[in-house]
């Protein structure tokens, strides 16, 4: 009896100790993610294409240690404190998917976004890009976006809210509905009023932007219309003093005005 009340024992320290070690693995990940990116941000005018710390050596280091370590279950209760002050991490409510969005150009006015995603389900941890650059059935200037905003919109299912601009004086607000499943991403297919995202683009000097009603499940944001000056088009978008409403049924965005 007594050497079963031993065993029980070490097999209950052996867990914390494996508990406690593998937390402070992951809180060194966090340090060294930060380290990373902070040293990409400080050479990211370095193009030199053979030298070891040049800026897309760093970022591409960047990327694949976060994927892997997002990819580690264990990794999912690892707040990651320190890689939040160098990029942007937001975390759904349920805490099953966390998106974390970083800026990958040196400067100027189009900023070139790319956001990877970690989904805990089952005792498992899934994660990828979200950008989808290289999918034919995707327009990438509207996933080149901070994604900085997750509603669970319903059980395992998220309304992700990103800005991105391409310069020109112009930015954007993107909706995107996204689900998962069997651990992989997947975009809703036209539901926002028959379109697979809700893009809102205006010019930056206009503040407004789309907002989400959490308690009526609503999107509105005012309709744009082309700015005329002496009846030619400027290039640029207005207010046309009418507001765009549109409200979730049955899993899609059903515009009101219509």
């Amino acid at each position: 009896m007594k050497n079963v009340v031993v065993f029980i024992a070490f097999t209950v320290l052996l867990s914390c100790y494996t508990k406690i070690s593998s937390q402070t693995d992951f809180k060194n990940k966090d340090i060294l993610l930060s380290e990373i990116y902070t040293k990409f941000s400080d050479n990211r005018h370095d193009y030199a294409a053979t030298a070891d710390e040049a800026r897309d050596t760093i970022l591409n280091r960047f990327k694949k240690t976060l994927l892997t370590t997002l990819s580690n279950h264990e990794s999912a209760t690892i707040p990651f404190d320190l890689l939040a002050k160098t990029i942007h991490v937001t975390t759904s409510k349920d805490k099953k998917l966390r998106i974390f969005s970083w800026n990958e150009l040196n400067g100027g006015t189009w900023h070139i976004y790319n956001s990877a995603y970690q989904y805990n389900e089952n005792n498992k941890s899934f994660s990828g890009f979200l950008r989808l650059e290289n999918d034919s059935t995707q327009n990438p200037l509207f996933t080149d976006i901070i994604h900085f905003e997750i509603e669970d919109i319903e059980p395992n299912k998220y309304l992700v809210k990103g800005y991105g601009t391409h310069g020109s004086r112009q930015d954007f607000y993107v909706y995107r509905l996204l689900s998962f499943s069997d651990g992989k991403i997947l975009d809703c297919n036209k539901c926002f009023d028959g379109k697979d995202k809700l893009v809102f683009e205006k010019s930056r000097a206009n503040k407004t932007k789309p907002i989400f009603d959490t308690k009526t499940k609503q999107i509105s944001y005012p309709e744009m219309v082309p700015s005329l000056k002496d009846g030619e088009d400027t290039g640029f978008t207005e207010q046309s003093g009418k507001i765009i409403m549109l409200n979730y049924e049955n899993g899609t965005f059903v515009n009101l005005n219509n």
